[in-house]
């Protein structure tokens, strides 16, 4: 088998001037050609950190997220949403009690978008914590480090039996927390 290598030569490159190419073709054997190196083997992937358990959680629970120790409490109040200009208004809301601590060596807080509500049918709730923003961990806002919060979580009710709150970084372990609710 015979291999072809096509070489082309700039000639007169003067600015006034076209460029013009010769063409120079050129066959070798297959033992004339140098060996190439072989290329390093990528790194391996470093192994997935450990899942952080789902579902163990529960009222009572206490766990940590973030840099942050929750904990959900079982004294739930059940509250309805007062808006006439929102579709929800009327709706059943379970205001349940928590409290955070922050861990972290510096200011820090649970971010709004860092968690979501899942309801008895394992569908994604809406939520409703902008009509109870004086009390809904969603406007607690930051604490100095070692601060601890006593705050709510309003969850839209959809009916009697498990509710899950989801709490997630971008890339970082998901944890899961168990609510059982009934009014």
């Amino acid at each position: 088998m015979l291999f072809a290598t096509l070489t082309f030569t700039l000639v007169g490159c003067e600015d006034d001037a076209p460029a013009q190419t010769t063409g120079q073709t050129q066959q070798t054997a297959p033992e004339a050609q140098a060996t190439p190196e072989p290329t390093p083997e990528p790194a391996p992937e470093p192994p997935a950190a450990p899942e952080t358990p789902t579902g163990g959680y529960t009222f009572g629970s206490t766990f940590v997220f973030n840099d942050l120790e929750i904990t959900f409490f079982d004294d739930v109040e059940w509250v309805t949403v007062e808006n006439r200009f929102s579709d929800r208004d009327g709706a059943y809301v379970a205001r349940v009690p928590m409290s955070i601590t922050n861990l972290r060596g510096e200011t820090h807080g649970l971010n709004m978008f860092s968690f979501n509500h899942f309801g008895t049918a394992g569908t994604r709730l809406d939520s409703v914590s902008s009509f109870f923003s004086d009390y809904d961990v969603s406007f607690a806002g930051d604490m100095r480090s070692g601060a601890t919060q006593n705050t709510h979580m309003h969850i839209l009710y959809d009916g009697s039996g498990d509710y899950y709150i989801e709490f997630s970084q971008l890339f970082g372990p998901t944890t899961e927390v168990r609510l059982p609710l009934s009014r």
